[in-house]
Protein backbone atom coordinates (compact mmCIF):
# COMPACT_ATOMS: atom_id res chain seq x y z
CA UNK A 1 0.00 0.00 0.00
CA UNK A 2 1.04 3.90 -1.03
CA UNK A 3 1.81 5.90 2.04
CA UNK A 4 -1.30 8.11 2.97
CA UNK A 5 -0.05 11.67 1.63
CA UNK A 6 -2.74 13.46 2.66
CA UNK A 7 -5.80 14.45 4.86
CA UNK A 8 -8.19 13.32 1.66
CA UNK A 9 -6.61 10.21 1.43
CA UNK A 10 -6.45 9.83 5.44
CA UNK A 11 -10.63 10.12 5.49
CA UNK A 12 -11.15 8.43 2.28
CA UNK A 13 -9.00 5.36 4.22
CA UNK A 14 -11.35 5.79 7.41
CA UNK A 15 -14.49 6.06 5.34
CA UNK A 16 -13.32 2.23 3.62
CA UNK A 17 -12.24 0.59 6.54
CA UNK A 18 -15.41 1.64 8.86
CA UNK A 19 -17.73 0.25 5.69
CA UNK A 20 -15.26 -3.13 6.13
CA UNK A 21 -15.67 -2.89 9.80
CA UNK A 22 -19.42 -2.55 9.65
CA UNK A 23 -19.11 -6.42 7.38
CA UNK A 24 -17.54 -8.18 9.66
CA UNK A 25 -19.92 -11.12 10.79
CA UNK A 26 -19.39 -10.07 14.55
CA UNK A 27 -21.46 -6.67 13.44
CA UNK A 28 -23.90 -7.91 11.39
CA UNK A 29 -24.79 -10.89 14.07
CA UNK A 30 -25.38 -7.81 16.45
CA UNK A 31 -22.50 -8.01 18.48
CA UNK A 32 -24.56 -9.57 21.36
CA UNK A 33 -23.06 -10.04 24.57
CA UNK A 34 -25.03 -10.63 28.16
CA UNK A 35 -23.81 -11.00 31.90
CA UNK A 36 -26.94 -12.54 34.19
CA UNK A 37 -25.61 -12.87 38.06
CA UNK A 38 -27.74 -14.60 40.23
CA UNK A 39 -27.48 -15.85 44.01
CA UNK A 40 -27.47 -19.67 44.82
CA UNK A 41 -29.24 -19.82 48.44
CA UNK A 42 -27.52 -23.44 48.59
CA UNK A 43 -24.15 -22.79 47.66
CA UNK A 44 -24.48 -18.94 49.35
CA UNK A 45 -22.14 -17.83 46.18
CA UNK A 46 -22.76 -15.55 43.00
CA UNK A 47 -23.68 -17.35 39.79
CA UNK A 48 -22.54 -15.88 36.33
CA UNK A 49 -24.05 -16.90 33.31
CA UNK A 50 -22.58 -15.19 30.22
CA UNK A 51 -23.45 -14.96 26.90
CA UNK A 52 -20.47 -14.31 24.54
CA UNK A 53 -19.65 -13.73 20.47
CA UNK A 54 -18.56 -16.15 18.69
CA UNK A 55 -14.34 -15.97 19.69
CA UNK A 56 -13.36 -16.59 16.47
CA UNK A 57 -15.31 -13.78 15.17
CA UNK A 58 -14.26 -11.80 18.03
CA UNK A 59 -10.22 -12.20 16.67
CA UNK A 60 -10.95 -11.27 13.41
CA UNK A 61 -13.11 -8.07 14.69
CA UNK A 62 -10.60 -7.04 16.93
CA UNK A 63 -7.61 -7.30 13.66
CA UNK A 64 -9.74 -4.66 12.25
CA UNK A 65 -11.16 -2.99 14.97
CA UNK A 66 -7.39 -2.12 16.20
CA UNK A 67 -6.68 0.42 14.16
CA UNK A 68 -9.22 2.99 14.96
CA UNK A 69 -7.58 2.98 18.29
CA UNK A 70 -3.78 2.79 17.41
CA UNK A 71 -2.21 6.18 17.44
CA UNK A 72 0.00 4.96 14.69
CA UNK A 73 -2.75 4.02 12.43
CA UNK A 74 -3.63 6.32 9.50
CA UNK A 75 -7.00 5.54 10.71
CA UNK A 76 -6.58 6.77 14.38
CA UNK A 77 -10.15 7.79 15.46
CA UNK A 78 -9.05 10.62 17.20
CA UNK A 79 -7.11 12.15 14.32
CA UNK A 80 -9.99 11.36 11.79
CA UNK A 81 -12.47 13.16 14.52
CA UNK A 82 -10.08 16.20 14.33
CA UNK A 83 -9.48 16.25 11.03
CA UNK A 84 -13.48 16.28 10.70
CA UNK A 85 -13.79 19.29 12.64
CA UNK A 86 -11.37 21.35 10.94
CA UNK A 87 -12.03 20.81 7.66
CA UNK A 88 -16.08 19.25 7.67
CA UNK A 89 -18.13 22.44 6.34
CA UNK A 90 -21.30 21.64 7.79
CA UNK A 91 -21.97 23.11 11.18
CA UNK A 92 -24.65 20.46 11.89
CA UNK A 93 -22.19 16.98 11.03
CA UNK A 94 -19.62 19.10 13.23
CA UNK A 95 -22.30 19.12 16.17
CA UNK A 96 -22.82 15.65 15.77
CA UNK A 97 -19.51 14.77 15.70
CA UNK A 98 -18.43 16.90 18.48
CA UNK A 99 -21.20 14.51 20.53
CA UNK A 100 -20.07 11.27 19.06
CA UNK A 101 -16.18 12.74 19.90
CA UNK A 102 -17.97 13.21 23.74
CA UNK A 103 -18.94 10.07 24.05
CA UNK A 104 -15.79 8.30 23.18
CA UNK A 105 -13.86 10.09 25.28
CA UNK A 106 -16.34 9.34 28.20
CA UNK A 107 -16.15 5.61 26.84
CA UNK A 108 -12.44 5.25 26.38
CA UNK A 109 -11.49 7.85 29.68
CA UNK A 110 -13.99 7.33 32.15
CA UNK A 111 -15.46 4.64 33.59
CA UNK A 112 -15.99 2.29 30.41
CA UNK A 113 -19.65 1.06 29.65
CA UNK A 114 -20.72 0.76 33.14
CA UNK A 115 -19.00 1.42 36.46
CA UNK A 116 -16.93 -1.35 37.59
CA UNK A 117 -13.79 -1.00 40.27
CA UNK A 118 -12.38 -3.81 41.56
CA UNK A 119 -9.86 -3.99 44.48
CA UNK A 120 -9.69 0.11 44.28
CA UNK A 121 -8.84 -0.31 40.36
CA UNK A 122 -11.36 1.81 38.15
CA UNK A 123 -11.71 -0.35 34.61
CA UNK A 124 -12.59 2.39 32.09
CA UNK A 125 -12.81 1.46 28.73
CA UNK A 126 -9.07 2.28 28.10
CA UNK A 127 -7.85 -0.20 30.41
CA UNK A 128 -10.08 -3.03 29.70
CA UNK A 129 -9.17 -2.64 25.96
CA UNK A 130 -5.51 -2.48 26.95
CA UNK A 131 -5.71 -5.56 29.06
CA UNK A 132 -7.44 -7.55 26.46
CA UNK A 133 -5.61 -6.46 23.31
CA UNK A 134 -2.03 -6.24 24.64
CA UNK A 135 -2.77 -9.06 27.41
CA UNK A 136 -4.49 -11.61 25.08
CA UNK A 137 -5.25 -11.19 21.88
CA UNK A 138 -2.19 -9.54 19.82
CA UNK A 139 0.52 -8.68 22.18
CA UNK A 140 2.56 -10.90 24.49
CA UNK A 141 2.57 -8.56 27.48
CA UNK A 142 3.13 -10.80 30.56
CA UNK A 143 1.97 -7.81 33.14
CA UNK A 144 -1.25 -7.68 31.37
CA UNK A 145 -1.49 -11.32 31.26
CA UNK A 146 -0.84 -11.69 34.88
CA UNK A 147 -3.67 -9.23 35.62
CA UNK A 148 -6.14 -11.07 33.33
CA UNK A 149 -5.66 -14.26 35.06
CA UNK A 150 -5.94 -12.84 38.47
CA UNK A 151 -9.55 -11.47 37.70
CA UNK A 152 -10.09 -14.91 36.19
CA UNK A 153 -9.08 -16.22 39.61
CA UNK A 154 -10.77 -14.17 42.07
CA UNK A 155 -13.59 -14.71 39.63
CA UNK A 156 -14.17 -11.40 38.22
CA UNK A 157 -13.66 -12.46 35.22
CA UNK A 158 -17.26 -12.39 33.61
CA UNK A 159 -17.62 -8.57 34.85
CA UNK A 160 -14.23 -7.52 33.23
CA UNK A 161 -14.83 -9.77 29.86
CA UNK A 162 -18.49 -8.06 29.84
CA UNK A 163 -17.06 -4.84 30.65
CA UNK A 164 -14.58 -4.99 27.60
CA UNK A 165 -17.34 -6.07 25.36
CA UNK A 166 -19.79 -3.01 26.40
CA UNK A 167 -17.03 -1.03 25.56
CA UNK A 168 -16.14 -2.81 22.30
CA UNK A 169 -19.73 -2.39 21.10
CA UNK A 170 -20.05 1.22 22.23
CA UNK A 171 -16.87 1.99 20.25
CA UNK A 172 -17.98 0.25 17.13
CA UNK A 173 -21.56 2.32 16.93
CA UNK A 174 -19.33 5.73 17.34
CA UNK A 175 -16.60 4.49 14.70
CA UNK A 176 -19.29 3.44 12.43
CA UNK A 177 -21.75 6.40 12.76
CA UNK A 178 -18.36 8.69 12.37
CA UNK A 179 -17.50 6.67 9.35
CA UNK A 180 -20.98 7.39 7.80
CA UNK A 181 -20.52 10.87 8.27
CA UNK A 182 -17.12 10.89 6.62
CA UNK A 183 -18.37 8.93 3.48
CA UNK A 184 -21.37 11.04 3.57
CA UNK A 185 -19.16 14.74 3.60
CA UNK A 186 -17.02 13.31 0.81
CA UNK A 187 -19.39 12.38 -1.44
CA UNK A 188 -21.28 15.53 -1.09
CA UNK A 189 -18.28 17.74 -1.32
CA UNK A 190 -18.45 18.90 2.25
CA UNK A 191 -14.72 18.88 3.12
CA UNK A 192 -12.81 21.75 2.35
CA UNK A 193 -8.89 20.41 2.53
CA UNK A 194 -5.76 22.72 2.53
CA UNK A 195 -4.17 20.36 -0.31
CA UNK A 196 -7.36 20.95 -2.28
CA UNK A 197 -6.35 24.93 -2.56
CA UNK A 198 -2.66 24.62 -3.00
Amino acid sequence: MSEIRSTRDRLELFGQRAIELADRRLVRAGMNSQLTISWDRASQLLKYQSLEPDEEDLRSFMLLFRQFISEKEAVFISRALNDCLRFLDSGELKEQLKKAQDAWKSLFHKVGAFRLIINGRKLTGEYVLDLWINGHYFHNDIDKAVELSRYVANRDMPLVRTQFLSVLTGFTQIILYIGGVVNYGLRNELFHFPEDTA
